[in-house]
C-alpha cells in the first residue's frame, strides 16, 4: 500500500545574499561580479543550445576569470543553472520581459495596470523554477521594459515569495523597486560620483564595455575605480558570444551571416549589431578576451620599491586561499632569461597580501641599450574544475629601473654613399644599396639592397584607420572625416638636400596639407651602412580641427618578407587603451597570423610599444623597423582601404581578398579603441590624439641573412 510512484531527486546549495551598508554580500563577504551578458546562441543551431556548448562556455568562463553571468534576456537552459551551480558562477537570473519597443513614457506596458498579470505572471515562473538553484545569487525582473506599477507588484511579489535573494531592475534607476543600482553603460565619472555621494545601494553595472568587433578599450580603467569604491561591485560585460550563423557561399566559401544576411531586400535589419561578443560565434577568443582575463585576474601584484625588488601580491580571491597556485617569475634582459624562479608556498589567505623579494641583476650585468623585464605568473600546481594543472591564471609585468645608455656607432666605420641628383629623382648609393626618392611627392620610391627591392611602396604619411564599430557609432567619417585623404593631398613646397659627410646624406621635405592647413616635414637620414632614420614633423596652422585617428606613415612590401618578430607587446593584438595583457617581449607570427578576422571587417592587426621589428623571407633577408625609441604598428595581407567600410556591417570576411604584398603601418600613436557603447561614445580623452604638433621617427634598416 505505501508504493513510490514518483521521486525526484535535486542538488542543493547552502549560502546567503543579502545588502548591508551598501554593499551586496555573498555569505558575508562583498565580492566583486566580473561578469558577461550571455545569449543562448549556437553558430549552427541558433538558440538550441547543447550541453557542450553550455560547458564549453562554463570552461572558458574559468580559464578568462569570469565569475558572473547575467541570463540576458531570459531564463535559460535548466542545464546551465545547473552547471553554474557546480562550476561555481554567480547568476542573475533575468525574467523575458522586455517592451523596449513602447519606450519608458506614458506608452510603457510597465505603466498599464492592464498588463500586470503579463509581468508579475512571468517574474513568478522564473522564480518557482529556479528558486533552489544557490548559484542564482540575484533576481533580474526584466530588461528594457520602462518602469512602473506592474514591476512594483513584481519586487513585491518576489519579496513575498522569496525574501533571500536581492531584486535587481535596471530601469528602476533609484527607484524602491530594485535593490541594486544597475545602470547600462554608465561612465567612470559617472560611478565615482555616485560611490562618493553616500549611496544606500550598491552599484554593479548590467551591461558596460560593449565588445562589438574591435573594442573592449579601458577595462583596466573602469576597474581601477571599481575596485578603488567599496559601493561598486563590478559589472556585465555586453556581451559574451557573436550571435553569427554559418553560412557558405555559392562557391563553398563560409562566413559568419547577420542581420540583412537573411530575409532579403526590404527586410529591417540592424546589419553586424548581434556582433558584440568577446568571443566567435563557434568560440574562437576575440583578442580582447585576453584583456578581461588579465583585469578581471583574482591576484594584484603591487611594486612597493622596484629599485629594491620589493613586491606585494595579493590574493583577491573571497573565499579560497593559495593552496593549490605557485608563483614563478622571471628576470628578462630584452628577450632573454637571466633569472627565474618559483614560490610553491604562496600561502596567502583570501583578501590579504604578502611581501616577496626578488633578487636583481647587478650593475656589472647591466649592458647598453639592454632593457630589463620581471614577469610574475601564477599557475596552478593541480586539476581544478575545468582548470588543468599548470595552467596560468595570473600574471603581472614591471620593467625595471635598469638602463645604461647606448653609444652610438662611429660613423668612421660606416661605409661612403654617392649622392646623385636627376632632376626628378634622387638617388643615394651605397656598398651594397641604392636608395630613390621622388621629388615631385617627397617619398621613397625605391630601395634596393643586394640587387633585392625591399619595398612595393615607400612610407607615405597616414592619419586615418579602417573604421572599427565603435568609431561608427560616434561617426568618424563626418566628425573625424577631414583626416581620411590628408596623408593624399600633401604638396611638396621646398626641399633641402645637404651631404652630411661622405657616408651620410639628409634630405628634407617640407609638405603643405591644404585640406587641414597644415605643414608636414620629412627628414630622411640616409647612412652608408645602409639605414634610413626618418622622422616626421606635423605642425596644425588652423585652430579647430578634430582628433586624428592616426598619426604614422604606411607602406608596402614583398609578401615574402611575411615571417615577422618584434619586440613589444604582444603576442596577441593590442591597442593604446587595451594592452595591460600584452607584455613586452620578443614574438613571432606570420602576417596572416597577425591579422584577426573580425566578422565585419575593420582596423585589426595593431601592436604597440615595439621595439622593432623584422620582417624577413624563408632565407632570412628582409627589412628592419626599429622605432626611435617606440613604434605601434600592424603588418596585414589587407590594406587599410580593404578593410573599411562605407556603413557599418556592410563587409563580411568573404568580401577581402588577400594582396601580393603585406601593408605595413608604422605610427606613433593611432587613438584608442574606446567601448563604453557602440552607439555614439569615443575614446577616452587620454587615449585621443587632439591636433597639435607632432614629432616621431623610426630607422629602416635591410638585414643580412647570416
Amino acid at each position: 500500500n505505501n508504493l513510490l510512484v514518483e521521486a525526484v531527486g535535486t542538488k542543493i546549495g547552502f549560502r546567503n545574499v543579502e545588502i548591508k551598508n551598501s554593499q551586496l554580500l555573498v555569505n558575508g563577504k562583498a565580492v566583486l561580479f566580473k561578469g558577461v551578458d550571455r545569449h543562448e546562441h549556437d553558430p549552427y543551431a541558433g538558440h538550441v543550445i547543447s550541453h557542450e556548448s553550455m560547458l564549453d562556455d562554463i570552461r572558458l568562463f574559468k580559464e578568462n576569470n569570469i565569475n558572473a553571468v547575467r541570463t540576458s534576456h531570459y531564463p535559460n537552459d535548466p542545464v546551465w543553472y545547473d552547471l553554474c551551480d557546480q562550476y561555481g558562477i554567480y547568476v542573475i537570473d533575468e525574467a523575458n520581459i522586455e517592451s523596449h519597443g513602447m519606450g519608458y513614457g506614458e506608452k510603457s506596458l510597465a505603466k498599464d495596470p492592464a498588463w500586470e498579470e503579463a509581468h508579475v505572471d512571468r517574474i513568478a515562473r522564473m522564480v518557482e523554477r529556479d528558486k533552489n538553484h544557490p548559484s542564482v545569487v540575484i533576481w533580474s525582473m526584466g530588461n528594457e521594459a520602462g518602469d512602473g506599477v506592474n514591476f512594483t507588484a513584481g519586487y513585491n511579489w518576489i519579496k513575498t515569495n522569496d525574501a533571500s535573494r536581492p531584486v535587481h531592475y535596471e530601469r528602476a534607476l533609484f527607484g524602491d523597486n530594485t535593490d541594486i543600482y544597475c545602470p547600462m553603460y554608465a561612465g567612470i565619472g559617472h560611478m565615482v560620483k555616485y560611490a562618493k555621494d553616500d549611496p544606500k545601494k550598491p552599484l554593479i553595472l548590467c551591461e558596460y564595455a560593449h565588445s562589438m568587433g574591435n573594442s573592449t578599450g579601458n577595462l583596466q580603467d573602469y576597474w581601477d575605480v571599481i575596485e578603488e569604491y567599496d559601493a561598486l561591485q563590478g559589472g556585465f560585460i555586453w556581451d559574451w558570444v557573436d550571435q553569427g550563423l554559418l553560412k557558405e557561399t555559392e562557391d563553398g566559401e563560409t562566413f559568419w551571416a547577420y542581420g540583412g544576411d537573411y530575409g532579403g531586400k526590404g527586410i529591417p535589419s540592424d546589419n553586424n549589431f548581434c556582433m558584440n561578443g568577446l568571443i566567435d560565434s563557434d568560440r574562437t577568443a576575440h583578442p580582447a578576451l585576453e584583456e578581461v582575463k588579465k583585469v578581471y585576474q583574482n591576484f594584484g601584484f603591487k611594486a612597493v620599491d622596484l629599485n629594491s625588488g620589493k613586491f606585494e601580491i595579493t590574493n583577491e580571491n573571497f573565499f579560497i586561499g593559495t593552496d593549490g597556485f605557485e608563483l614563478s617569475w622571471e628576470i628578462l634582459a630584452n628577450d632573454r632569461t637571466i633569472a627565474q624562479n618559483t614560490i610553491s608556498d604562496l600561502t596567502i589567505p583570501p583578501g590579504e597580501a604578502r611581501l616577496v623579494s626578488i633578487p636583481l641583476p647587478d650593475d656589472s650585468m647591466i649592458e647598453p641599450g639592454v632593457e630589463f623585464f620581471l614577469n610574475f605568473r601564477i599557475h596552478t600546481t593541480k586539476e581544478q574544475p575545468l582548470i588543468s594543472e599548470g595552467f596560468e591564471i595570473a600574471k603581472e609585468q614591471f620593467q625595471l629601473p635598469l638602463f645604461k645608455k647606448k653609444l652610438n656607432l662611429k660613423m668612421q666605420d660606416i661605409q661612403a654613399v654617392k649622392l646623385d641628383d636627376t632632376g626628378s629623382e634622387i638617388i643615394v648609393t651605397g656598398v651594397d644599396f641604392t636608395v630613390k626618392l621622388n621629388k615631385s611627392n617627397g617619398f621613397i620610391s625605391s630601395f634596393v639592397f643586394n640587387g633585392t627591392e625591399l619595398l612595393n611602396k615607400g612610407p607615405q604619411p597616414n592619419f586615418w584607420r579602417a573604421p572599427i564599430d565603435n568609431d561608427f557609432g560616434f561617426g568618424i567619417q563626418k566628425k573625424l572625416g577631414v583626416w581620411q585623404d590628408a596623408g593624399k593631398t600633401m604638396k611638396v613646397s621646398d626641399l633641402a638636400i645637404k651631404t652630411i659627410s661622405s657616408n651620410e646624406v639628409n634630405i628634407h621635405f617640407e609638405f603643405d596639407i591644404p585640406s587641414v592647413k597644415s605643414k608636414y616635414l620629412i627628414s630622411y637620414r640616409i647612412l652608408g651602412s645602409g639605414d634610413i632614420i626618418i622622422k616626421n614633423n606635423f605642425t596644425p596652422r588652423k585652430d579647430g580641427l578634430p582628433d586624428m585617428p592616426r598619426f604614422g606613415m604606411q607602406l608596402n612590401i614583398p609578401k615574402e618578407y611575411g615571417h615577422i618578430s618584434w619586440f613589444g607587446r604582444g603576442p596577441q593584438e593590442n591597442y593604446w587603451d587595451r594592452k595591460t595583457a600584452a607584455f613586452v617581449g620578443l614574438y613571432e607570427k606570420t602576417a596572416e597570423e597577425l591579422y584577426f578576422a573580425y566578422a565585419s571587417p575593420q582596423e585589426n592587426g595593431n601592436r604597440t610599444d615595439t621595439r622593432w621589428i623584422a620582417f624577413t623571407d624563408e632565407k632570412g633577408n628582409g627589412l628592419l623597423a626599429t622605432g626611435m625609441p617606440l613604434l605601434s604598428w600592424s603588418a596585414l595581407p589587407y590594406t587599410m582601404e580593404d578593410l573599411s567600410q562605407d556603413l557599418r556591417g556592410t563587409k563580411h570576411t568573404i568580401d577581402l581578398k588577400k594582396n601580393n604584398f603585406i601593408s605595413l603601418n608604422l605610427d606613433f600613436k593611432q587613438m584608442g579603441l574606446g567601448g563604453d557603447n557602440s552607439w555614439g561614445a569615443w575614446p577616452h580623452p587620454q587615449y585621443r590624439l587632439p591636433a597639435k604638433e607632432y614629432s616621431y621617427e623610426f630607422k629602416l634598416s635591410p638585414i643580412r641573412s647570416k
